[in-house]
C-alpha cells in the first residue's frame, strides 16, 4: 500500500510489569479497510489487540524473564480520528518462562527497518529482558535469541509482507514526517520490511522500579 492511502492507522500498546514497574511497548499499524461504523471499528481494533496478545502469550513469554508478566494489549485508532482504546486482557498468571532478572531496566532490543533512509525510516523496540541465567557479559545466549526471533516471526506473519494473516500492516510512524498534524498521519507511516533482534542487551532508562516506562 503506497503512503497516503491507508484507511486507518492504529497504535497498539503491549502493557506488562516487571519488579512492580509498568512496561509499555508501542507498535503502529495501518489498514486499507474503510470502516465508518463505530461498532465495526471497535471489532476491527479488538481483533488487532487480540492478534498481538496471542503473539505475546504464545511466543514472547517463553523468551523473557519470569519476573515479567503480561497485563493487556490496547489498540486505538489515531488516524483519521482518535478513538477510545479496545483492550485484550492477558490470562491470569501470564508470566515469562526464563530465569529471574536482577534489574528492571534491562531490555531485549529489536531494530525495526522500513528500507527508507534517515531516522524517520527506522525504529527500535525494547522488549522485556531474559533472565540472568540466559545472559553472559550483557548478551543473551543463542537459544534465547532464537526464542525472541520466534516472537518476531509471529508478528511478521500477522502484520508484515504481501499477505499478512490480518488486515493490518506493521509500520514506523514518524510524527516528524506527519508534521505533528493528525490529518497528515498517513504521510508519517512507513511499512516495516524487517525486524532484527540484537543479542546484546539494551537499557530502557525510564524503566525503573516505581517509575514505569
Amino acid at each position: 500500500m503506497p503512503p497516503g492511502n491507508w484507511g486507518h492507522i492504529a497504535e497498539v500498546r503491549v502493557v506488562g510489569q516487571i519488579h512492580g514497574s509498568q512496561t509499555v511497548n508501542v507498535w503502529h499499524l495501518a489498514t486499507d479497510e474503510i470502516v465508518n461504523d463505530p461498532g465495526s471499528l471497535d471489532t476491527l481494533l479488538l481483533q488487532l489487540a487480540e492478534a498481538m496478545l496471542a503473539c505475546v502469550i504464545d511466543t514472547l513469554l517463553p523468551a523473557v524473564s519470569q519476573d515479567w508478566s503480561a497485563t493487556q494489549v490496547e489498540a486505538k485508532r489515531i488516524f483519521p480520528a482518535p478513538s477510545d482504546p479496545l483492550i485484550a486482557t492477558a490470562p491470569a498468571n501470564s508470566v515469562g518462562s526464563l530465569g529471574p532478572a536482577s534489574v528492571s531496566f534491562a531490555a531485549s532490543l529489536v531494530n525495526v527497518r522500513t528500507g527508507q533512509g534517515g531516522r524517520s525510516g527506522r525504529g527500535k523496540k525494547f522488549l522485556p529482558p531474559p533472565g540472568e541465567p540466559e545472559t553472559v557479559n550483557s548478551e543473551m545466549d543463542q537459544p534465547t535469541l532464537a526464542l525472541i526471533t520466534q516472537f518476531l516471526l509471529c508478528v511478521a506473519g500477522k502484520f508484515m509482507g504481501a499477505n499478512p494473516t490480518t488486515p493490518w500492516h506493521l509500520g514506523v510512524f514518524s510524527r516528524k514526517l506527519a508534521g505533528g498534524v493528525i490529518a497528515n498521519a498517513n504521510t508519517g507511516f512507513q511499512v516495516v520490511s524487517s525486524l532484527n533482534p540484537v543479542a546484546k542487551l539494551a537499557i530502557m532508562s525510564s524503566r525503573k522500579k516505581g517509575v514505569g516506562s
